[in-house]
């Protein structure tokens, strides 16, 4: 059994900060009574309904004894209930009430008009169930389900892969369509599949993006309840595939006035898509996309000790990774490697059997950090937590509730992390990284038992961070806890693949995790990165070709080798001389056409794209991972289908830029084939390509030289030509030397220039580089 212990006695520092009480976002009690605007209008005679919405999307309502219903796009049918259906999960009973059909118009606060279908299923039981559909002016659709009475489930628990009430439920077995379905611990079993064969449990599938070979997409997920919602399939003597969404069959008792909401998002485009879904899910909350720049962690040089790092629970040579990590710390300093902070992972406090048996105490062991939670460092840092095991020293000063079953438990008191945080700004802590989110979810019924538990948990977190601003890290979270961010505002980047270590295609899903990433609003982290190779027999792939991942991924990039083998020419790749990273405007996800044309066997090819954006002109930057063939990119892959010219360079080539091939509307750049070296241990075929626009007058600037995002907007300012004159307004630490390349007017030929920046006392000193066709200048 669960159950909150609530106790208070004597707090982790000074006497906690008394906790107001916060307004909270008040759940409907019933259909009814939701936060719309209803204008009830009743049907009559009629046994069907279409409601029209935007984007070429068309609700079919039919009042028959099941209430079934089609959602059609651009005339043709994605979505349809199946044979026989019935939105009962824990009892196959529900009928439907004829009377209550109607049809509302009303207004949602957040997306706007709508036209609703309504009906209400009773059970023989005595619980109802009150639905409703609304189709917006915007392109989306919502499904609604509300019980009034609450619910309550009759034969115990069921599972967590199955659903209370299959509300909405689609007949998938004929469907000519694919999927892109987020799934997994880090995302990593995310994938593409024929929407005929998908499959969907508690950690499977939830959300769901479906589409054409034309990339005409609806995206399909919970609006609400995030942790407590599944989506599953089910099978039935008249249709062997059923996609069902809802709340998590586990959960066993649903309170009155309970009610869950899934919703679809249609456009044009994967990664279009999925940012429409992501947007109704932001406004609904109010955070906002986290701007990378405005982040200390996303915005600087670290040095990190997780899983895969040199330092992870060992430190050879020294006596304990205090000695360890101020070595490193000496060795940056003696060689210019602007590192800005450091990072501890699960190594450094007290826990009972390891970071899965859970907290203890949050306090270093003497043995690991003889100078205890000082500064004895002298940088920032960012600082982890694993579960919580209910034995920790806090659980009787603040509340917790607890799983006797797996002696787990999760603090859902605001004080205990106010005091927690307090503890770790007093040493610098920028960053909170809270691992094992997977472990809360699949092994302990902490989240999965009731409706409030796990909201409860992560928004006391969130409420503390805000409050003494402390970024938010997720690790080995399942898109439940992704889809959760959207409501907890500091978090600002969760890890999108698997530990750096073994595998040397844990980076593979990368393209596909990062596009969920950003559309709900943070980045995507590739963990830490070695910049020597290892020699120790580890699969990893090369160096470079990690570093060049983590900075496009956009995630905290961090070093994480042994003293002695920090490669400043690798790391200087990545940011200013000051620790400042050069990065794109968002994360690298898998290009539009790779969908395309990977459509009918599913299986679209790792090509993935980013850019920067500066006075209305795009930079792209292009990976492509283990490609048998050449592959044709297209423009449109780095101008969200808008037709450009640009040219293109080689990064990892000896040329670099001073090789570049033309492309344009009508002329793809083929990607030279990179598949798999037939090595042992395996690597991954890997190319990096970047992409400069065509600018008025002719001229082409390919960007920084030896930099990963050459064109970066943390560097860059502004771009500025005509026919005679090329002027880029830029941004570095004072006396830093900028070298770039460009191409002139009528040329194909590179030419290269150096520019220090003037001495200045500024964070930040800006110069201005002025080009003619016959020389340049800098001031």
């Amino acid at each position: 059994m669960v159950n909150v212990q609530i106790i208070s006695k004597r707090p982790l520092v000074n006497p906690p900060l008394q906790q107001k009480k916060r307004k909270k976002e008040e759940e409907p009690n019933c259909i009814q009574n939701m936060n719309f605007l209803i204008i009830a209008a009743s049907i009559g005679a009629a046994n069907a309904e279409v409601l029209s919405g935007g984007n070429g999307v068309e609700l079919h309502y039919n009042f028959d004894d099941n209430g079934g219903y089609i959602v059609e796009v651009d005339g043709s049918n994605w979505f349809q209930t199946p044979k026989n259906y019935n939105p009962g999960g824990w009892r196959d009973a529900l009928v439907l009430d004829k009377k209550s059909i109607k049809t509302n118009k009303g207004q949602d606060p957040n997306l706007g008009p709508f036209d609703s279908a309504n009906a209400v299923y009773h059970s023989k039981d005595g619980w109802s169930l009150e639905t409703a559909i609304r189709v917006f002016n915007k392109p989306y659709i919502t499904f609604t389900a509300c019980y009034p009475n609450g619910a309550h489930n009759p034969d115990g628990i069921w599972s967590a892969d199955e659903v209370i009430s299959a509300f909405p439920a689609f007949s998938v077995s004929q469907s000519p369509l694919n999927y892109l379905a987020w799934s997994g611990n880090q995302l990593f079993t995310t994938g593409v599949g024929k929407w005929n064969n998908f499959t969907g449990d508690a950690v499977t599938g939830n959300p769901a993006l479906v589409y054409n070979g034309n990339l005409r997409a609806a995206m399909i997920g919970p609006y609400n309840n995030f942790l407590t919602s599944v989506h599953t399939t089910r099978n039935s003597s008249t249709d062997p595939t059923i996609f069902a969404a809802g709340v998590k069959g586990s959960i066993s008792e649903l309170k009155s006035g309970f009610c869950h909401t899934t919703i679809m998002a249609f456009g044009q485009g994967i990664n279009g898509t999925a940012m429409l879904f992501g947007d109704a899910l932001l406004q609904r909350s109010g955070k906002q996309r986290t701007n990378a720049k405005n982040d200390f962690v996303l915005s600087n040089l670290g040095y990190w000790t997780d899983n895969g790092a040199y330092y992870y629970h060992q430190c050879p040579g020294f006596q304990n990774p205090e000695e360890a990590l101020l070595a490193v710390k000496s060795e940056a300093n003696k060689s210019d490697i602007p590192l800005q902070y450091f990072q501890w992972d699960d190594w450094w406090f007290y826990q009972y059997k390891g970071d899965g048996g859970g907290l203890i105490e949050w306090k270093p062991y003497p043995n690991i950090f003889p100078s205890g939670m000082t500064k004895w460092l002298g940088y920032p840092l960012s600082l982890y937590m694993a579960t919580y095991n209910q034995h920790n020293v806090y659980v009787d000063d603040y509340k917790f509730v607890f799983d006797n079953t797996t002696n787990h438990s999760l603090p859902i008191d605001k004080n205990f992390y106010l005091d927690l945080f307090k503890n770790g700004t007093a040493i610098g802590m920028k960053m909170f990284e809270q691992d094992l989110l997977s472990v809360v979810n699949t092994r302990t019924l902490l989240t999965n038992s009731d409706t409030d538990t796990g909201d409860m948990w992560l928004d006391a977190m969130d409420a503390a961070a805000e409050e003494l601003d402390v970024s938010l890290q997720f690790c080995m979270m399942d898109p439940c806890h992704a889809l959760k961010t959207t409501e907890i505002k500091k978090v600002t980047n969760a890890r999108g693949s698997r530990d750096a270590v073994g595998v040397a295609d844990r980076h593979i899903v990368l393209g596909m995790s990062g596009i969920l990433h950003y559309s709900l609003g943070m980045w995507p982290s590739a963990d830490n990165v070695r910049t020597t190779a290892v020699e120790d027999g580890d699969t990893r792939a090369p160096p470079l070709y990690t570093n060049i991942i983590s900075i496009l991924v956009g995630g905290p990039y961090g070093p994480s080798d042994e003293v002695g083998k920090l490669n400043k020419t690798t790391i200087m790749q990545t940011c200013r001389d000051d620790g400042l990273l050069l990065r794109a405007d968002k994360p690298v996800t898998m290009v539009e056409s790779a969908f395309r044309n990977g459509f009918v066997d599913a299986n679209p090819l790792a090509v993935w794209s980013t850019y920067s954006e500066i006075d209305g002109y795009r930079w792209g930057y292009v990976l492509g991972l283990n490609l048998n063939n050449p592959y044709p990119l297209l423009s449109s892959d780095i101008n969200d289908f808008k037709n450009s010219t640009y040219r293109v360079f080689s990064y990892l080539s000896s040329e670099g830029m001073k090789q570049t091939t033309e492309m344009n509307a009508g002329t793809p750049f083929m990607i030279p084939a990179c598949p798999e070296p037939g090595t042992q241990p395996p690597q991954l075929g890997h190319g990096y390509h970047v992409a400069a626009p065509l600018l008025n007058g002719g001229w082409y600037f390919l960007g920084e030289v030896g930099k990963i995002v050459s064109a970066s907007t943390v560097r860059v300012k502004s771009v500025a030509s005509d026919a005679a004159t090329l002027t880029l307004q830029m941004e570095g630490v004072s006396n830093e030397v900028v070298q770039i390349g460009f191409i002139k007017p009528s040329s194909t030929s590179t030419s290269f220039f150096s520019c220090p920046t003037p001495t200045c006392s500024l964070k930040s000193c800006p110069v201005t580089i002025a080009c003619s066709l016959s020389q340049c200048s800098c001031k």
